[in-house]
């Protein structure tokens, strides 16, 4: 991709329904935040930009960013957690895991508290592309290992050990393991910040007699709050 294509790609995004503000791409092709927010909305499904969003996101893959600042910390992660995903949706399970490799390694290079990131959150992808490839053993180790970490520490609202026991329930939704599912559904929730006003639809999910465990669990995530729009202590 040049220049010039890059500007026509960015008049059709803020021309598209989705109509960002010009001022985040202003630095233009050669600034790499400019390049991976413009890569961003190109992924959204509704654009038809899928390689071009993955071209763009390539090409911050190997740039240097000041990892003292964790606003350049957090930017690169996001863009490495969605090419990740963009692969993923492609099939491309080892390319999309090498990527979320790259997420991980640099999202735990630092100890901030990032504005949009969840690391528990990276790893579930991380652990879900490990399920893809048939890799629930190393998957599985690697949440026992977040547990045995962090389940005992003062850290109430945790996204390691909700994304970890998520998984979990998943697993058991998988073989049609309705109590365990929603026993680790609950433990997962248990290091979530969920305001009163979810409680009632969230317990009125987990209520349902029927058996389809991966529809019951798909409602109460539906049921919670988006994990982006609440506190989390790590």
């Amino acid at each position: 991709m040049n220049s010039h294509e890059f500007h026509e790609l960015t008049h059709y995004v803020m021309d598209s329904p989705a109509s960002p503000p010009a001022s985040l791409f202003a630095g233009g092709f050669d600034d790499w935040r400019s390049r991976a927010r413009l890569a961003h909305f190109l992924a959204m499904p509704e654009l038809k930009k899928h390689d071009e969003a993955i071209e763009l996101f390539r090409s911050v893959v190997e740039v240097e960013i000041d990892e003292e600042n964790p606003e350049q910390v957090e930017e690169k992660v996001y863009a490495l957690q969605r090419l990740s995903s963009c692969l993923r949706e492609d099939k491309k399970y080892d390319d999309a895991l090498h990527y979320i490799n790259l997420a991980v390694q640099l999202v735990e290079s630092t100890d901030y508290l990032y504005k949009y990131i969840l690391r528990g959150e990276v790893w579930a992808d991380r652990w879900n592309l490990l399920y893809n490839k048939q890799d629930i053993e190393t998957a599985e180790n690697e949440i026992d290992e977040k547990i045995r970490v962090f389940e005992n520490l003062d850290v109430k609202h945790n996204s390691y050990l909700y994304y970890g026991y998520r998984f979990k329930a998943q697993l058991m939704a998988t073989g049609l393991m309705k109590e365990e599912a929603l026993n680790y559904m609950r433990k997962a929730l248990s290091f979530m910040d969920i305001p009163e006003k979810y409680k009632p639809a969230i317990e009125k999910a987990f209520s349902a007699t029927h058996n389809n465990v991966a529809w019951i669990l798909n409602t109460i995530d539906h049921a919670c709050p988006s994990p982006e729009k609440i506190h989390w202590d790590i």
